[in-house]
C-alpha cells in the first residue's frame, strides 16, 4: 500500500503464480506486504501480517481493525506534511519507543509513523533515527495516495480480512506451521541488512534450518543466492526459481537475479517451471 525498502511491489506479479492453494496466508517479514495486496490469490480464509517492527504492525492493525477511524485520524495530520520541524518531532517520538511494547492499535502513533514513512526516501535506506525529510518531486504526495487507497474496494476487502502479529520470525513460523498454511518468507537479504531500520538480523542459517524442519506448512523464500544456501536448501530437494529483475536501488539499477525457493510443487505449477528448476 505504500513504498517500503525491500518491498515486493515490483516483484509481486511474477511471485504470485507460485502461491499454492491454502486457507491460511502468512507473510513472515511483512514489511509493506505488497505480495498480499497485488496477488489475485488473496485474501483467503485467514490472512496474517507479521513483522518485528511494532510500528509497522500498528499501522496495519489500525487500517484493518478501525479503517474509518484511522482515516479520520490521518486527515488531521495533513497539515504536517512538508514540515521539517514536525517530521523531526515525530521521528524522535517514534524511535524513543521503537522497541517498546506499546498498546496496539494506537491510531495517532500510526498516523505519525506514516507521515514519516511517506516522506522518507526509500531508494537505499529505510526510516532511521537520523532520517531527514524528503520532499518528493511527485505531483501528488505519497501520503494522499496512501489515504486514498484506504477507500479503494481492492484494499478495503483485503484489510477487512487481515489480522496482525508482532512476533520474532522463529516464533511466528513455529506458531503457523500448520496444515493448509502458506508462509511467504522475505527476510532482509544477507549482506544487505544495513539498509533496514532493524539491521541486526544475522540469523540467516538458523532461519533456513527452521524452514527445513517445518512439518506441515508450505513456504516460499525470497533471497539473493549466497554461500551455504545450496548446502542448506539443495536444489535437488527444494524447488528453485531464478528470476531476472532490475534493482530499484538509487545507487545501483543494474540487472539482478531474485531467487524463490519453495518446499512444495504441484501440478498447477508444472507449467511455470523450466526443466532445470526442479
Amino acid at each position: 500500500m505504500f513504498p517500503y525498502l525491500g518491498g515486493k511491489a515490483n516483484h509481486a506479479q511474477w511471485i504470485s503464480p507460485y502461491i499454492p492453494q491454502c486457507s491460511t496466508y502468512c507473510e513472515v517479514f511483512g514489511g509493506a506486504m505488497w505480495l498480499y495486496w497485488q496477488s489475485d490469490k488473496t485474501p483467503v480464509s485467514t490472512n496474517v501480517y507479521n513483522d518485528l517492527n511494532r510500528h509497522l504492525v500498528n499501522v496495519f492493525a489500525c487500517a484493518s481493525k478501525g479503517r474509518k477511524h484511522y482515516q479520520e485520524v490521518l486527515s488531521t495530520y495533513v497539515y504536517d506534511l512538508g514540515s521539517e520541524e514536525m517530521f523531526n518531532e515525530y521521528r524522535d517520538e517514534v524511535f524513543e519507543i521503537y522497541n517498546n511494547n506499546f498498546i496496539i492499535p494506537d491510531y495517532p502513533l500510526a498516523a505519525k509513523y506514516m507521515v514519516l514513512q511517506l516522506q522518507t526516501f526509500a531508494g537505499n535506506t529505510g526510516l532511521q533515527p537520523t532520517s531527514k525529510i524528503y520532499r518528493s518531486p511527485d505531483k501528488k504526495h505519497k501520503f494522499h495516495i496512501y489515504t486514498e487507497k484506504l477507500n479503494q474496494p481492492k484494499y478495503v476487502k483485503k484489510l477487512s480480512k487481515l489480522t496482525t502479529e508482532n512476533l520474532d520470525c522463529f516464533d511466528f513460523i513455529q506458531k503457523y506451521d500448520t496444515a493448509d498454511t502458506f508462509l511467504y518468507v522475505d527476510p532482509p537479504y544477507k549482506n544487505h541488512e544495513k539498509y533496514y531500520t532493524q539491521n541486526d538480523f544475522d540469523k540467516h542459517n538458523q532461519l533456513l534450518e527452521l524452514l527445513k524442519k517445518t512439518k506441515n506448512a508450505k513456504w516460499a523464500l525470497s533471497y539473493y543466492e549466497f554461500d551455504d544456501l545450496k548446502d542448506l536448501l539443495p536444489p535437488d530437494e527444494y524447488v528453485w526459481h531464478k528470476q531476472k529483475t532490475h534493482s530499484m536501488n538509487s545507487t545501483n539499477r543494474g540487472e539482478r537475479t531474485e531467487l524463490l525457493v519453495m518446499n512444495y510443487n504441484n501440478h498447477s505449477l508444472e507449467s511455470l517451471f523450466g526443466a532445470d528448476e526442479h
